[in-house]
């Protein structure tokens, strides 16, 4: 009789527990952040020298675009993996890339970049 009362008692805990996610949402990292929305503004190339690099931000020294419109000079370009992952990234490298302004704030992103 007290082995069904125990098995009984067992067996609406693990029900009990085994309820929708409430408090203990334990799949979601505090730290997860969005991806940044994609761009859908027009590209524009151009060509120029690495200036400097730090992670994925990239410093170019570049001869501009008008339609852009960005001016010849330095500019700072925020760049992915996968722009990064083909391009020669050393100070000083001779490249052509094509750019264009971020979905959200002020800025460029390179969305092709290559050794020319």
């Amino acid at each position: 009789m007290k082995f069904k009362a125990v098995f009984a008692f067992l067996a609406v805990a693990a029900i009990t527990g085994c309820g929708p996610g409430g408090k203990g949402e334990g799949s979601k990292s505090p730290s997860a952040q969005p991806a940044p929305p994609i761009s859908t503004a027009p590209q524009h190339e151009t060509q120029g020298v690495i200036a400097t690099v730090d992670g994925q931000i990239l410093t170019l020294d570049h001869d501009g675009a008008s339609a852009a419109p960005l001016a010849a000079g330095r500019t700072t370009f925020q760049a992915y993996g996968d722009v990064l992952a083909e391009a020669p990234l050393q100070p000083g490298a001779r490249v052509t890339f094509k750019f264009r302004k971020v979905a959200v704030g002020e800025g460029w992103e390179l969305t092709e970049m290559r050794g020319r």
